[in-house]
């Protein structure tokens, strides 16, 4: 058939999240900001093999970027890669072997 429905409405669906991000965290960040920050969250799953949990992952990680950026007296400063695992946390942790489960490569053919 034609091409996959999940990964051509992917563009849109990562522009609606920029937008809805965008007027949420309107007072607080710059739109541009918003948009590196969905863009360096999107980047890493890009590939993945299963495409429909990606926007979810995308927004999830977005706004805990975004939640501590705006909470930050320079919110342009660059982001530090830091681990967001509080334990207990079971979002976190879901949210964590889902993005393992759907960057994994495909399995080896069997004999």
């Amino acid at each position: 058939m034609g091409a996959n429905t999940a990964e051509t409405a992917l563009p849109d669906t990562l522009q609606r999240l920029t937008d809805h991000l965008t007027a949420t965290y309107a007072g607080l960040l710059t739109p541009a900001v918003v948009r590196k920050v969905v863009q360096d969250c999107y980047q890493p799953l890009s590939n993945a093999r299963i495409a429909n949990y990606v926007p979810i992952l995308v927004e999830h990680n977005s706004r805990t970027r975004l939640r501590g950026l705006a909470r930050r007296p320079d919110p342009t400063a660059p982001l530090r890669e830091k681990s967001d695992r509080a334990r207990g946390h079971l979002v976190t942790t879901a949210v964590r072997r889902l993005r393992l489960a759907l960057t994994r490569s495909a399995p080896a053919p069997r004999p």
